[in-house]
């Protein structure tokens, strides 16, 4: 009898999505799933960080100025 196979992945969005290429065999399969923590969902701002101290519109506006004054008329 040969050896079973184990092809690893994960089961997202009713879709296994295997780790690597599909073995070029047939025959029965079983599907285990193992559930895992549940994912945080967030927003896209959530990948950029928090600042310590929050600045108001007026801060951010001043900054650029300043910034954009330094380079002068180049």
């Amino acid at each position: 009898m040969d050896q079973p196979l184990i092809v690893r992945g994960r089961y997202a969005g009713r879709t296994f999505i295997p780790e690597g290429p599909l073995p070029d065999t047939e025959g029965v399969a079983e599907l285990v799933i193992i559930p895992g923590p549940p994912r945080p969902r967030g927003s896209i701002a959530d990948a950029f960080g928090t600042a310590a101290v929050p600045r108001s519109g007026d801060d951010i506006l001043a900054q650029v100025r300043a910034g954009r004054d330094e380079w002068g008329d180049r």
